[in-house]
């Protein structure tokens, strides 16, 4: 008895409600280009637009299933939705490959942290004029910043 693409792809959708939703909600982003996604395609095959279901079936022997903690992301954010360029990995690492941090940030953000630096203080002397190497080594003050004289 041979099963149809359709009870197929119904079956996977059914079993990996979360890979399902994931693989939409990318589709879905890219279309409205929401969230600064306005450079940014998906594959042909993964198009849910241009291949119908056959795209998510397509998706999820390209990706597997998503694990509970993992999440979709680009290797390269400035590049496509498309095999070659996407992986599974953690919001940690998901948060850390953004555009923003491809601007040389994301080396002093790690140098920070490992200085015990927060990620909120980093980016405020950064956006206080700081030089980026001194915001990322330079040890907080034990005084707070409107008891400082300057």
């Amino acid at each position: 008895m041979s099963i149809s693409k359709n009870s197929y792809y119904t079956e996977l959708r059914k079993d990996y409600p979360r890979t399902w939703r994931i693989w939409f909600r990318m589709n879905q982003r890219v279309k409205l280009k929401q969230h600064g996604y306005t450079d940014v395609g998906i594959c042909d095959d993964w198009n849910i637009y241009l291949s119908s279901e056959q795209g998510f079936l397509t998706f999820f022997d390209d990706m597997g299933p998503s694990e509970s903690d993992l999440q979709i992301d680009r290797i390269n954010p400035f590049g496509e939705y498309e095999k070659s360029n996407c992986r599974w990995v953690t919001r940690v690492v998901q948060n850390n490959n953004t555009r923003k941090h491809f601007s040389g940030q994301h080396d002093n953000l790690t140098k920070a942290k490992s200085n015990g630096i927060k990620r909120d203080t980093y980016y405020q002397r950064i956006k206080r004029g700081w030089n980026k190497d001194d915001a990322a080594t330079l040890p907080s003050s034990k005084i707070p910043y409107r008891n400082r004289l300057i």
